[in-house]
């Protein structure tokens, strides 16, 4: 399966993922799964099956981000929905039976101002509140924009990150998710005791590339459970990809 992190601050949006690919349970390398879209100020996260149609999730990926720029498509929203559209038409059914995450996020001009969007793109439906497990996965591809519809004004957003919120989003393989979740705020805490003592010089993050740096730390954790564990084979590891966005 994969690992899949979105993370958003005042700073901007860190992307992460693993990199580990299986096949029936083997493993199957490593690839690509975070990409820019460097012409919307955005990138993306891909989890779940790593074909489209035939063809390797890295290289179908890449070229549906070159098509759009070469399109001239300026909207997060619009890629969201020209993605969501070619998932649905070119994923042959055995892909889709797999399933597939996308996560995609940007900063979106309004005016003379920019805010950011998330939007999710997935063809799985439902999770087991008992184990975690993703289910309900078809043939139909859905996409929602999941962070600026939380607020009820671009003013309302600003203040909440200004405030020193912040918003993660995270999907993949459900041990590695659900490990993912739970391990952040103890490390959070323990990072903030570190940070609290008044003779040493640690401090929390004031860059979104200080932010990335800890979510990488984050999902090598997971990383390193599953090197450790008795499952078949790594379904989360190899390098942590990352990708990170000032915000504007």
């Amino acid at each position: 399966m994969s690992i899949i992190v979105t993370y958003i601050n005042k700073n901007g949006i860190v992307h992460a993922s693993d990199s580990n690919l299986s096949k029936d349970g083997s493993p199957a390398g490593e690839g690509q799964k975070t990409f820019p879209i460097k012409h919307l100020n955005a990138a993306l996260t891909v989890a779940g099956c790593y074909s489209v149609g035939g063809t390797p999730m890295n290289e179908w990926m890449n070229n549906i981000i070159e098509l759009h720029s070469k399109r001239g498509g300026t909207l997060l929203e619009d890629f969201a929905e020209y993605l969501r559209k070619l998932l649905e038409v070119n994923m042959i059914p055995s892909e889709k039976q797999m399933g597939c995450m996308v996560h995609i996020a940007g900063y979106v001009k309004d005016n003379d101002k920019s805010h950011p969007e998330f939007w999710f793109i997935r063809n799985i439906h439902g999770i087991d509140q008992n184990t975690g497990e993703y289910t309900n996965i078809d043939s139909i591809f859905e996409k929602s924009e999941d962070f600026l519809s939380k607020f009820s004004s671009k003013t309302e957003l600003v203040q909440w990150l200004n405030n020193g919120n912040y918003q993660v989003y995270g999907n993949g393989f459900a041990s590695g998710r659900i490990g993912f979740f739970t391990l952040m705020p103890y490390l959070n805490n323990l990072f903030n005791q570190i940070w609290q003592v008044p003779n040493w010089k640690f401090r929390g993050p004031k860059t979104v590339e200080e932010t990335e740096s800890l979510v990488k730390l984050y999902i090598q954790s997971i990383n390193t459970l599953f090197a450790i564990s008795d499952y078949s084979t790594a379904y989360i590891g190899g390098e942590v990809q990352s990708y990170c966005i000032h915000a504007v």
